[in-house]
């Protein structure tokens, strides 16, 4: 096996271990939304835990949060984008020891201001605290000195990403739109829809989806449910959803996305199988 080959092993195995080997976790919700008024402030924790007999370090960061619907995710500089709320989220500390299979709570406050850029804030605004464990060993290669071959090291990191949303009370325009619409055929036989969603208001949309199906003649097919999704403004994603296995004819596949309250989107796709 050559060099490259054996590192690319290595690699996968390293991903799949991860979530079994982890050592720290967060048990909070990955997620913190408030709904809030302008100008006001509010408080929320992080429980870390070290899920090792061994003293353990995190280190507590910042970042933005973009991602888009052809799978790419951009962790940019916290406070560049057009809608972070990087700058309003104070952290107490940056690096926190761990004891042996035990908690620590790292406090954050946002304190949400009445403008931003010169006008007044509406609509959704959200960045990340990142947790990572600090390896307690060292990732530099070296050579074995008996085969002249390099050595690789690789260092796991178990990273975390909470998403801290704060969005304000009675403002912002909920928009999604619906593209793409193409049928793939999978190879067990059975079809699926595949369907980009794009949130082009300025509020986050937290969308349940699905597809109901009807053949040409209004004859309806059932529900096909897709993921919920949270999808915050100027982010897309990609849904893939399995219709089944479906006999010869013509279909009508309605995509329904339901954001709550009165915000519910639409579109239909039309399919032809021979």
């Amino acid at each position: 096996m050559s060099t490259l080959k054996r590192i690319i092993a290595a690699l996968v195995l390293v991903c799949l271990c991860q979530s079994s080997s982890a050592q720290i976790s967060v048990r909070t919700a990955l997620s913190d939304d408030r709904e809030v008024q302008p100008g006001t402030t509010y408080e929320g924790v992080i429980q870390v835990w070290n899920e090792t007999e061994q003293i353990q370090q995190a280190k507590i960061y910042q970042t933005d949060y973009l991602f888009y619907a052809d799978g790419s995710n951009v962790y940019g500089e916290p406070g560049r984008d057009e809608r972070s709320n990087a700058n309003w989220v104070r952290v107490t500390a940056t690096t926190h020891t761990l004891p042996p299979l035990g908690k620590i709570l790292v406090n954050y406050i946002v304190e949400v201001p009445e403008f931003m850029n010169g006008q007044s804030v509406t609509g959704s605004y959200w960045s990340m605290i990142m947790v990572e464990g600090v390896p307690r060993e060292s990732s530099e290669a070296t050579f074995d000195p008996v085969t002249g071959k390099p050595k690789y090291s690789l260092l796991q990191v178990t990273r975390y990403g909470i998403q801290i949303a704060t969005h304000i009370v009675g403002s912002g325009e909920s928009e999604l739109a619906m593209s793409g619409g193409q049928f793939e055929e999978l190879d067990d036989g059975e079809i699926s829809l595949v369907v980009k969603l794009e949130n082009t208001g300025s509020r986050m949309l937290n969308t349940e989806i699905w597809v109901e199906l009807y053949d040409d003649e209004g004859a309806a097919f059932g529900r096909r449910n897709g993921v919920r999704s949270r999808i915050y403004p100027a982010t897309s994603i990609r849904q893939k959803i399995r219709l089944g296995a479906l006999g010869p004819g013509a279909y009508r596949a309605l995509v329904i996305a339901d954001a709550g309250e009165n915000d519910v989107f639409g579109a239909e796709y039309r399919l032809q199988v021979e």
